[in-house]
């Protein structure tokens, strides 16, 4: 954990960082991973590229909800204050927006702009996710490597029928070797 206390302000830093964002968490929180990225590595200091990484790769793997990295990332900073801190305030925009547009989307059921706005936020979601995945592969130290995981991947997803516990355990099995 950093050396600043709740009280520094430090809470309030992040509370307002994650409220802001808690806004734009269009198709969850994955597209938010620059900006928070910036916050916690290279303005704040409070932990590396490799640490921030380890936290989402984490909290992906682990069952449940992927949005944990941001528990993750508040209690590195500042205990199970910054944990509580940053869940809640990630979690307070898009309840806010959800309880606005489920309203006003049931007044707009017969509406053309409706599926307009909605298959136009697709490649919003969509980009803001491939920049998320290009600052994490950032962090490779070895380009190739890189390359590699990410034709890994690839070829997973044009060959559904590969099972996800066999991608996983190559995948464990890489990361030994490279230890």
């Amino acid at each position: 954990m950093s050396e600043s206390s709740p009280g520094s302000g430090l809470l309030a830093d992040m509370a307002l960082l994650y409220l802001e964002l808690s806004f734009l968490c269009i198709g969850g929180t994955i597209p938010l991973i620059p900006d928070m990225h910036r916050f916690f590595v290279e303005t704040r200091g409070l932990m590396t590229t490799q640490h921030f990484a380890g936290y989402i790769a984490l909290a992906q793997a682990a069952p449940g909800p992927n949005i944990l990295y941001v528990a993750l990332l508040g209690y590195h900073a500042a205990g199970i204050a910054g944990a509580f801190t940053t869940l809640g305030a990630i979690s307070l925009g898009p309840f806010v927006l959800v309880t606005i547009a489920a309203k006003a989307f049931g007044r707009l059921s017969g509406n053309p702009w409706r599926e307009i706005v909605l298959r136009g936020l697709a490649p919003v979601t969509v980009g803001l996710m491939l920049s998320g995945c290009a600052l994490l592969m950032g962090g490779i130290a070895e380009p190739r490597l890189g390359a590699l995981f990410a034709a890994s991947l690839a070829t997973f997803l044009l060959f559904p029928r590969i099972h996800p516990l066999l991608v996983l355990a190559t995948g464990a099995a890489v990361g030994a070797m490279l230890a």
